[in-house]
């Protein structure tokens, strides 16, 4: 037989929802547990009780006992509608959805059932079902700001970041204390260059709500982005005081610290954030970013790997994957990663123009300029979008940007690291116009305001601590000592090294050699300078540095670093589908201070030392603008590298003439075909005639040269430094050809 069903006095109910509706919720709840026990099979018993233990954020009991009194009434729209309710709050988005359609199926203009359901498909990554739930409320009560504001959310979240732009626009005209839509605006605002409106959009809601922490930290990576670190920092510290166990500040205040090189402070805020949740994503990336700025890539890869296995999608993990092969010279990886980003936020502005720069910096001019031109669509004066076609386009550039460049000077807000850009970028304008005069005025300003924005955020170059190195190293790769390791080394003849000074034609040499069918090119990488910096137990660049392990360096020492190099090459080869290449070409320039160490690991290694009039070498580097060479942007220290480099290339013709050879840029633009037979020759190689099409190629090649890459060898590069010779004639001083 059925169990009796006790029926509750109808007042009682309505004692328990009026306590509800007057927030007492713990009288609400012992008044409902107390129907309970006289009744616990009563339909509306059960359905009170439930809703009081929901409101009292006891998802699993509200949940058990609402789903007793839907079980009981199927058709009751709101009991449905709670009960899904219940289950969005613990997470089970599917039974959410569930029961919050069939509350919307039950009574069609349901608002709040309508509300939550949309609530619940954005949770469950359904953006565009949730668009059709708030456009409905939006449409059908017009008046209603929060609905609008809610479309704009989904509509966010499907990634269109115009439409959601206007939608939030609309709610403000409606209600300008709406906090959510002031809120959501200003990342949006920050993320298309709009600096001015997205800090607007925070103060308004600091304003409404002092103590609300999200608006206080957009604030902060406002002033990050438009540089004023300062600035920056005293928004996060108001807001770590009112919330110290803030996680997401703890990140923000370490992204601050590492962007002035304070490693150790960024590294203590990073741990701070790991210690009130273990598993954050953001923080742990931040140590992988302290260990990649170390030059240690490889174990940076090796945090940031699982996390991107673990969240595939998430932004901070997936930025920080390509800033670590990118620093590795892979680029293809790099923008592997980036296009990632941006599917998943397509109106992102910066992204493209990162995007450009990797692109333009790999030879791909064409694509570059899609992704700058598309930067400056959704904001026409998006500085690093500029300066990428600038440099990109060089005298072509349409004067219409060259205006907006110029207006953008006079801009008195503007920060260091910006006007460098610009003044960079009408530096290549006008070179490319033969405006030497004006090109060098642009020149030294660009390079001004790099260095003061750079300096700021750690940046030092020290012209006798480089000098003492390359003594050091001088004393140290001595005839004796060659002699010491000759039977040493590992005899594998496949590591090919193009040294030079940066913007010496190692691009050029490289793509040459790459064109051949046994040959791959693996454009900049550091796996030299890593197994040095390791074995040696220091940086490059170290004071206390110490090269006595080198005095006694073993044969098992030598095999155990060779082995490893080795194998790192094997994968370059394995990804290139190129297994079988006999000789692998590492152009990074800065090792030719790493000669010694090179023949050490790989007697039979094949080294072509790129040569090139030091005075052009000079004007290249002080036009480019370097994202990572810190000694480039002044006169005394470009000055001072240029003399160091040939002080160790002099060593090296005196103790080890016969390990190298030598390739001069001027002769290889005279003759392209000879001297190419040449370096062919000297790597132990029969010739191939696709050298001589050395631009006719995809492959994506980090450097410096842009256009070069694409382009037959033209001769306008050679002397170029004659037509500036009575405008930057300081920075020829002391100079040797």
């Amino acid at each position: 037989m059925p169990q009796q069903i006790n029926l509750v006095d109808p007042a009682s109910k309505a004692t328990v929802l009026s306590l509800l509706n007057a927030g007492n919720v713990s009288d609400a709840k012992l008044h409902a547990q107390s129907l309970v026990d006289q009744a616990p099979l009563d339909c509306e018993t059960q359905y009170v009780f439930g809703l009081s233990l929901l409101m009292a954020e006891d998802y699993e009991q509200a949940i058990e006992w609402l789903k007793k009194a839907v079980e009981q009434r199927s058709d009751d729209a709101v009991m449905n509608a709670n009960l899904g309710v219940a289950y969005l709050r613990s997470d089970d988005l599917d039974n959410a959805i569930k029961y919050l359609e069939k509350a919307v199926e039950l009574k069609r203009n349901y608002e709040q059932a309508r509300y939550n359901l949309g609530s619940a498909y954005i949770e469950n990554k359904q953006p565009e079902k949730a668009m059709k739930q708030y456009r409905y409320l939006s449409t059908n009560h017009k008046d209603n700001a929060d609905y609008v504001c809610a479309l704009a959310d989904a509509t966010r979240e499907n990634r269109q970041w115009k439409e959601s732009i206007k939608l939030y626009s609309k709610a403000l005209a409606m209600d300008d204390a709406l906090v959510r839509a002031h809120n959501n605006m200003a990342p949006l605002m920050r993320h298309i260059q709009n600096m001015d409106k997205a800090i607007e959009h925070c103060k308004k809601v600091i304003e409404l709500e002092p103590k609300n922490i999200e608006a206080r930290k957009n604030l902060g990576d406002c002033y990050v982005q438009i540089e004023e670190l300062e600035e920056a920092m005293e928004v996060y510290a108001d807001a770590f005081e009112v919330d110290s166990e803030n996680t997401d500040l703890c990140v923000a205040i370490g992204k601050v610290w590492l962007e002035i090189s304070d490693k150790g402070e960024a590294s203590s805020w990073y741990h701070k954030a790991l210690t009130i949740d273990e598993e954050n994503i953001e923080a742990q990336c931040g140590l992988a970013n302290i260990i990649r700025d170390s030059g240690n890539l490889l174990q940076a890869s090796e945090i940031l790997t699982p996390l991107l296995e673990k969240e595939p999608d998430n932004i901070e993990v997936l930025m920080s994957m390509a800033d670590t092969v990118w620093e590795d010279g892979d680029a293809e990886t790099a923008l592997e990663y980036l296009r990632k980003v941006q599917k998943l936020q397509p109106q992102r502005t910066a992204l493209h123009a990162r995007i450009g720069h990797i692109l333009s910096s790999s030879g791909a001019v064409d694509k570059a300029l899609e992704e700058y031109h598309t930067a400056l669509d959704q904001s026409p004066k998006c500085i690093p979008a500029l300066n990428g076609l600038a440099t990109s386009q060089r005298g072509k550039l349409d004067l219409s940007y060259v205006k907006t460049i110029e207006k953008l000077l006079e801009n008195e807000k503007l920060r260091a690291g910006s006007l460098g850009g610009l003044h960079n970028a009408l530096a290549y304008y006008y070179d490319s116009q033969k405006d030497a005069k004006k090109a060098a005025e642009h020149m030294k300003k660009g390079n001004e305001y790099q260095w003061q924005h750079k300096s700021k955020r750690g940046w030092e170059y020290d012209v006798k601590q480089y000098e003492e190195h390359i003594t050091r190293l001088i004393e140290t790769y001595t005839p004796e000592y060659f002699e010491q390791v000759k039977e040493l080394g590992n005899l594998d003849e496949t590591p090919t090294f193009i040294v030079a000074m940066p913007r010496s034609g190692t691009t050029l040499t490289e793509q040459i050699l790459a064109r051949h069918s046994k040959v791959l090119g693996i454009g900049e990488r550091n796996f030299a300078g890593q197994a040095f910096s390791k074995f040696t137990n220091t940086g490059l660049d170290d004071k206390d540095e110490d090269l006595s392990n080198l005095q006694n360096i073993t044969k098992d020492e030598i095999a155990s670093v060779s082995r490893r190099y080795l194998a790192q090459l094997q994968e370059l080869k394995d990804k290139a589908d190129k297994s079988d290449a006999l000789r692998v070409v590492d152009k990074m320039p800065d090792n030719y201070s790493l000669v010694g160490w090179i023949l050490t690991l790989f007697p039979n290694a094949k080294i072509i030392h790129a040569k090139r009039d030091a005075r052009d070498v000079a004007l290249s580097c002080w036009l480019t603008q370097f994202g990572a060479i810190r000694w480039a942007c002044d006169e005394e220290h470009l000055r001072e590298r240029i003399k160091q480099y040939q002080r160790i290339m002099d060593h090296w013709h005196k103790v080890i003439p016969d390990r190298f050879i030598e390739m001069n840029y001027e002769d290889l633009v005279a003759n392209q075909e000879e001297e190419s037979k040449r370096l062919i020759d000297y790597i132990g190689l029969d010739w191939d005639e696709s050298c001589l099409k050395f631009y006719d190629s995809d492959r994506l090649v980090r450097t410096a040269s842009i256009t070069q890459v694409r382009q037959p060898i033209y001769k306008k590069s050679v002397a170029r430094w004659e037509a500036y010779k009575d405008h930057i004639k300081e920075l020829y001083d002391h100079i040797e050809p």
